[in-house]
């Protein structure tokens, strides 16, 4: 895995402890051989999650899978529903040939697993995560998610954030650009039509090898909602990690690829849509600043 990581990421000093010292406990081992009808022999931490504990496994039969354990006790009561969305949207993608892992075995409740940790065991999907994969390639898996019929899908979109984001972050230089954003985001979205989007996508969550892309991980908050929303979180990360040009080139590919015009309300929407009002990060709020004057331009230059 690569050294870089999601600018929302906790490092690994400000992970709960329950992430940071989480094993898989024998009762766990057990069930997931019962699951599979092989021992487990060898498990390892997998890096990069911020708010799951993800293993690797290695069974006796020679199969590599993954264990997704949602062992953060505030996770699990600020979002309880989390663990079946994702095994939903993992079912649903997977039955329309996305390339997303393969459940194996789930249990949403975390009884039957023992430790009362909701858990997902998924089949290991080859590749890694690069901060910069070629944006037509990430545009082409975007729109292939987006055109998925979530008809009947249960879990449909919500803002983040609206009770720790109600003024201008401590430190910003340019708080009038803020208020302008925050009013924007309450007051502007723009009428759209839902379809199925995985609500947290970018380069972090996309596996590539030798050059190629080879899955899309991380269907936590996966919805019905606006595909707007998929693109801004994109572009952002692209910016970041990889350059603003790069960003801005993934969304012209995804316009040119769905014949679709992305609306500057959801680049708002996603960067004003944090904790500001608990974050005391001058850093982060100026890169955050210098990019929502960007995309404030792009909105009062709408047509």
């Amino acid at each position: 895995m690569s050294a870089w990581r999601h600018p929302n990421q906790r490092v690994v000093s400000e992970l709960p402890l329950q992430l940071r010292r989480t094993g898989v406990p024998v009762a766990v081992r057990a069930w997931v051989g019962r699951r599979c009808g092989s021992a487990v022999v060898d498990v390892h931490r997998l890096p990069g999650a911020s708010s799951t504990a993800v293993h690797a496994v290695r069974l006796a039969d020679g199969r590599r899978l993954v264990l997704r354990r949602y062992v953060w006790e505030q996770l699990r009561r600020e979002e309880p529903e989390a663990p079946a969305r994702e095994l939903a949207a993992l079912d649903l993608a997977a039955g329309q040939q996305l390339p997303v892992p393969v459940v194996v075995a789930a249990d949403v409740t975390g009884r039957e697993a023992g430790d009362g940790a909701p858990a997902i065991l998924m089949t290991r999907v080859a590749g890694r995560a690069h901060p910069s994969p070629d944006p037509w390639q990430l545009a082409a898996l975007a729109a292939d998610v987006h055109n998925v019929s979530a008809a009947g899908f249960e879990h449909h979109y919500f803002p983040w954030c609206r009770a720790t984001c109600t003024r201008p972050p401590a430190g910003c230089r340019d708080p009038d650009l803020w208020n302008r954003a925050l009013h924007v985001w309450h007051t502007g979205e723009p009428p759209y039509e839902p379809r199925f989007i995985h609500r947290d996508f970018h380069p972090g969550n996309v596996l590539s090898r030798r050059g190629r892309l080879t899955g899309l991980v991380d269907w936590a908050h996966a919805c019905t909602g606006p595909v707007g929303i998929d693109i801004a979180t994109c572009r952002f990360n692209l910016a970041e990690w990889a350059g603003p040009a790069v960003g801005d080139a993934f969304v012209a590919a995804y316009e040119q690829l769905s014949g679709q015009h992305h609306h500057p309300y959801w680049d708002i929407a996603r960067l004003v849509e944090d904790d500001w009002d608990l974050i005391d990060a001058p850093d982060r709020v100026a890169q955050t600043e210098l990019l929502l004057s960007h995309a404030m331009q792009r909105w009062n230059q709408r047509t």
